[in-house]
């Protein structure tokens, strides 16, 4: 119902204001023409412009020239139509975006990162695959690159988080935010761990004789999937101060600080629940060589918790000796182990299936995994799981990704699961110690677990 002024005008009515269509002063001219209602037509992707403008305020106003003026400058122009499809159950965005990088997608329960076949991947600019297996829980992906001697990735930026190994050759990484001429240069070799700090641009240089081979954990799936507009996830110019300030030691070998391990209290009777040894580190020149700390979680095992470039996504390299496990635990998801040295296996089951599998008839539904350098495993949410090394040396494996981060926890107990749950050596299926002393016979090893774990503390 749309009047006219005209008809106001003839009704004798007073009037304060002018009505405009361009959010500019009305014109002094005669009397003012009144507050009549009136339709104006927009589309919803003007009304959104309208409202990331901050002018969709009171009355409905288009968006004009004053209000342009003041809307963030994009460094490319966007996709102009908010009309989406409407698609209900089809594809997430994030394998949308899968789709459209045109390299192989490898699933699955795990993989051989050293011999995963990889293809021209144009928008990187170097041979890649992408890894997004089951127990990511749609949270984190890995991808595969490999540079060839003399070549270099394209540069580019991102809004989610990116935790790099060097799997084999040597180079450079350029860092930067902002002014090229302010970038940061730091070499590297086999055994590099290293964050791309979040939204800064950065690429890689093969500066060896032969091909660099890199493995990456981030959590674009989840970034991807909120957002759905790559050009914000890729083209974004926010800054991450608090992430990533430009000075000239942030890529140094030592750490800024060592937060030493706490003991643990397994016995629930104290509140000091203990801690793993937490070092303030964006650069580790050698996670096969790098200094570990006492651990808790099995027999003489130890680790290292890397907090790098303030991310959500946790980080830690963990070892423990021959012939012996570790407890059975089961936490959220995307926890992306690569195993660095050894070989061995891991044991694998739904939580619904209780602490005891074996012993209730459920053994058809436990999983046992094989591993050795270069294998990724990651255990499907809240799955009991556990490591076993049957091998001739210490198992040190290196976790890129999940999200059980002392120091930046979510909100959301989906992903971040401070109440971790652990099975004790004594409450364990007795099944699970005969299956690793038997592979363990076989292979010439020697059960190096002490009788004393197995027995119920008293008091």
């Amino acid at each position: 119902m749309a009047n006219s002024s005209h008809d106001h005008e003839r009704d004798g009515h007073a009037h304060d204001h002018e009505h405009t269509h361009d959010g500019l002063p009305p014109h002094s001219h005669g009397e003012p023409t009144g507050n009549a209602i009136e339709k104006i037509g927009f589309t919803r992707s003007q009304f959104l412009r309208m409202c990331l403008a901050g002018v969709a305020t009171g009355a409905a106003v288009p968006l004009g020239a004053q209000a342009q003026a003041q809307a963030p400058k994009a460094s490319k122009p966007r996709t102009d139509s908010y009309d989406d499809p409407v698609v209900f159950n089809g594809p997430s965005a994030y394998r949308r975006f899968l789709q459209k990088e045109g390299i192989p997608v490898y699933e699955g329960g795990a993989i051989d990162v050293n011999k995963v076949e990889l293809k021209p991947w144009k928008r990187v600019g170097a041979l890649g695959a992408y890894i997004f297996l089951e127990g990511t829980a749609g949270t984190v992906d890995a991808w595969v690159a490999e540079i060839p001697p003399g070549g270099q990735t394209n540069p580019e930026r991102h809004i989610f988080e990116e935790q790099t190994l060097v799997l084999a050759g040597k180079g450079r990484t350029q860092v930067w935010q902002g002014d090229p001429s302010n970038m940061l240069t730091f070499e590297w070799e086999k055994g590099a761990v290293f964050p791309s700090p979040l939204n800064t641009w950065h690429r890689h240089i093969n500066t060896g004789k032969d091909p660099v081979r890199l493995v990456a954990i981030t959590n674009a799936p989840l970034l991807i999937d909120m957002f759905r507009h790559t050009d914000f996830i890729f083209d974004n110019d926010y800054a991450f101060p608090e992430r990533f300030d430009g000075r000239k030691d942030y890529f140094s070998a030592t750490p800024q600080a060592v937060f030493p391990t706490v003991p643990r209290d397994r016995s629930g009777k104290t509140n000091e629940r203990g801690h793993h040894t937490h070092s303030l580190v964006n650069f580790v020149p050698n996670i096969w060589k790098t200094r570990l700390y006492p651990a808790g979680q099995g027999v003489d095992d130890d680790d290292n918790h890397l907090a790098m470039a303030r991310n959500t996504m946790a980080c830690h390299v963990e070892q423990f000796p021959t012939g012996t496990y570790e407890r059975a635990h089961r936490h959220g998801p995307g926890s992306t182990i690569i195993l660095l040295d050894g070989s061995g296996f891991s044991m694998m089951w739904p939580n619904e299936l209780g602490t005891t599998p074996f012993r209730d008839g459920k053994d058809s539904q436990v999983r046992l995994a094989e591993w050795k350098e270069g294998t990724l495993l990651i255990p499907p949410l809240q799955w009991y799981h556990q490591h076993f090394n049957n091998g001739k040396v210490p198992a040190r494996f290196v976790k890129l990704g999940g999200w059980n981060n002392d120091l930046y926890p979510f909100t959301t107990t989906l992903v971040s699961d401070p109440g971790r749950v652990d099975i004790d050596y004594p409450d364990e299926d007795p099944r699970v110690r005969q299956i690793f002393a038997e592979r363990l016979a076989a292979a010439g090893g020697q059960f190096k677990m002490p009788e004393s774990v197995f027995k119920r503390r008293s008091g």
